[in-house]
């Protein structure tokens, strides 16, 4: 229904900027210069070998490491900024998840067991459910139809996060071990974009952050922290839901 439709465009905008962020990428031309890898702008000189060994891993080797950790934690936390602007602060447990998704308006996200609960600010609420409608909805959350969810699954189980945004296209290269936040971290490089997953060299080889190609002053760097945290996620109450399916087209 158009309700959905409308729902859908901010979670779409931020999922696009996402996934293109390390698996899209304009094919190069002949007279094209190789894209300029963003290394300078985070990461500090060189360091040892990582402890851990990540950097003595083939590429793909590398990224399927980081992947079966990530999906060995039961939850971890994404916050930062995309370069297209889309801003992200959102917290993943398994199978459910809680946080924030700016796209132009602010909206709420909460997921559990594939159920999506979204709210937002006053424009967009009135821009997926209709002027009238969001008044009487003030303060309430919309369950999005299953047709709706499935689009926003990028933000509502933490695998599937991980697999396309870590995961959409295999680095073709390694950096040696750099500083990055002032701890050794090995670059894993996407050739095509010109993003940089960087990664823990020390313990485990878990996320630190994803960086785009063009990002500056921490715009265009997503931050992954708080891998096995307490975190605990609820639906909301029955009483404070309406179900996007039972409204009128706005």
């Amino acid at each position: 229904m158009a309700s959905d439709l409308r729902v859908l465009r901010v979670g779409l905008s931020v999922l696009t900027c996402l996934v293109c962020a390390v698996g899209c990428g304009d094919a190069p031309e002949e007279t094209q210069e190789a894209p300029a890898l963003p290394l300078e702008q985070i990461a500090s000189p060189r360091a040892p070998s990582a402890p851990n060994g990540l950097d003595q891993l083939s590429a793909d080797q590398a990224l399927g490491r980081v992947l079966q950790e990530v999906e060995a934690n039961d939850s971890y936390h994404v916050t930062g900024t995309t370069v297209g602007g889309q801003t992200l602060d959102i917290s993943f447990v398994d199978n459910a998840a809680t946080g924030t998704v700016i796209a132009g308006s602010r909206v709420q996200l909460l997921a559990v067991d594939g159920r999506i609960y979204v709210t937002g600010d006053d424009e967009f609420m009135a821009a997926s459910v209709g002027k009238d409608a969001a008044k009487r909805m003030s303060g309430k959350w919309l369950l999005l139809a299953p047709d709706a969810t499935s689009q926003f699954a990028l933000f509502a189980d933490g695998r599937t996060f991980a697999a396309r945004v870590l995961g959409a296209q295999g680095p073709v290269e390694l950096t040696g071990v750099r500083y990055v936040q002032g701890r050794p971290a090995v670059g894993l490089i996407f050739a095509e974009t010109g993003g940089t997953l960087w990664v823990s060299a020390h313990g485990d080889p878990l996320p630190l952050q994803f960086e785009e190609k063009g990002a500056t002053a921490g715009v265009g760097v997503l931050t992954f922290s708080d891998f096995g945290a307490d975190i605990t996620v609820k639906a909301p109450p029955k009483d404070s839901v309406v179900d996007a399916v039972s409204l009128p087209t706005p």
